[in-house]
């Protein structure tokens, strides 16, 4: 096993799935915030915290047998976005109701929080809470939330105990560990370089993936210089078929967000041009498409470009629109709250509603309560993140649908 001081030079994070988001060192403002990443200024509106108990009411509708794991699933959503609105008392009582081990994933991202905020006592706690939750947990489960508190540790700055952690669980959560500290000033950058090259060079999928969140870490630096760069730049072409193409993409949108955050407009927008070369090369199931030209639109308009980033996200939804007679019901919705978050974080909060509109009437479609149970969980807690008010049809027909969650499942 490689000493962390290694493995945090070649090791980082898949992606969320929806990617289950790395809880990353400070990140520009463009870029979407992981669960743990609240501060205690960040204060809810009332319509949020009605919009995040909605969603978790519905998902808890859901039958734990035998739907315990969708069930969980969507319930963390729920916990998970109330962590990340301000919402920390009712993640944590979100939490104590999921049955299987995601109620750990939940305390881990709480862990975090805690850290950030020096509060040591509940770090403590929630690290006790998460490990009670994974006692008979499988090994990649027990994995995330071992990961999650190493995190915490990190963040606390307790190496050493982050560096036990590590022990016990498998690289590609170790991972995340190393996306946390690679932006730590004490970090050898010139040296987490290099051994991210020789981990693309291995052409391994994992390593290959966590080299690349690793650079996305880097590039947030201060200290990094156009000839550094360069390199981090060389590194992601090279890449190119040795991971899966849509974390290529998401790699190349990590890199515009820190020329973005530095004002480098004309840096940020090529970069953003190498994510959309690689999103054109190849034909994409609309679900799939959309969310990823989502993410473009926004680092278009964050670098400046608002009317071009709105035309591209406008082209994207009438792309989807288009094609989403092909599209099963039960992927309808979670295509288009991306397209509806990119409009609210652009400013065009009707648009957004509008959107959203659509995404509520795709998650009512299937004739079984379970699917509409997670569609509107999902949408309730991205509409929450995206701080967008439903108006008064909109509520209506949420509850309604609510309402309707009732057999067959």
């Amino acid at each position: 096993m490689l000493h962390l001081a290694v493995a945090l030079l070649v090791l980082a994070t898949p992606p969320a799935v929806t990617p289950t988001a790395v809880t990353p060192a400070p990140a520009p403002a463009t870029q979407q915030q992981s669960p743990a990443a609240t501060t205690e200024a960040t204060a809810p509106k009332p319509f949020q915290v009605d919009l995040i108990e909605l969603g978790f009411d519905a998902a808890s509708q859901i039958p734990v047998n035998p739907h315990e794991r969708d069930r969980a699933r969507v319930q963390e959503i729920a916990a998970t976005t109330a962590l990340s609105i301000g919402m920390k008392t009712r993640s944590m009582a979100f939490a104590n109701q999921i049955a299987n081990w995601r109620k750990g994933v939940v305390y881990g991202d709480l862990a975090i929080d805690a850290a950030k905020g020096g509060r040591t006592e509940a770090v403590a706690t929630f690290s006790r809470l998460a490990r009670t939750a994974i006692a008979n947990a499988q090994q990649w489960q027990s994995d995330r939330v071992l990961s999650k508190l190493a995190q915490a540790q990190v963040w606390r700055g307790q190496e050493a105990e982050a560096i036990e952690l590590e022990k016990k669980f498998g690289e590609a959560e170790k991972g995340k560990v190393a996306a946390v500290m690679a932006a730590r000033p004490g970090v050898d950058f010139d040296a987490a370089l290099l051994e991210a090259d020789r981990a693309v060079a291995t052409g391994n999928f994992e390593l290959t993936a966590n080299a690349l969140a690793i650079c996305a870490q880097l590039a947030g630096r201060k200290d990094i210089d156009e000839a550094r760069w360069s390199r981090i730049m060389e590194l992601n072409a090279r890449a190119k078929g040795k991971v899966a193409r849509e974390i290529h993409i998401r790699s190349y949108l990590g890199l515009a967000d820190a020329r973005i955050a530095r004002g480098e407009s004309a840096a940020a927008l090529t970069l953003v041009d190498a994510a959309k070369a690689l999103r054109d090369e190849v034909r994409w199931a609309p679900e799939a498409e959309l969310p990823i030209t989502a993410d473009i639109a926004r680092r278009i308009a964050g670098a400046g470009d608002r009317a071009a980033g709105l035309a591209e996200l406008e082209k994207g939804l009438a792309s989807f629109v288009a094609n989403q007679d092909g599209v099963a019901d039960i992927f309808r919705a979670g295509a288009l709250c991306p397209a509806a978050e990119a409009f609210a974080a652009l400013g065009e909060q009707s648009r957004a509603l509008e959107v959203y509109r659509l995404a509520v009437e795709a998650g009512a479609l299937n004739p079984n309560a379970r699917p509409r149970a997670e569609d509107l969980a999902q949408t309730t807690a991205s509409l929450a993140r995206a701080a967008i008010e439903p108006d008064a049809a909109m509520w209506k027909r949420l509850r309604e649908i609510r309402a309707g969650l009732v057999e067959p499942w």
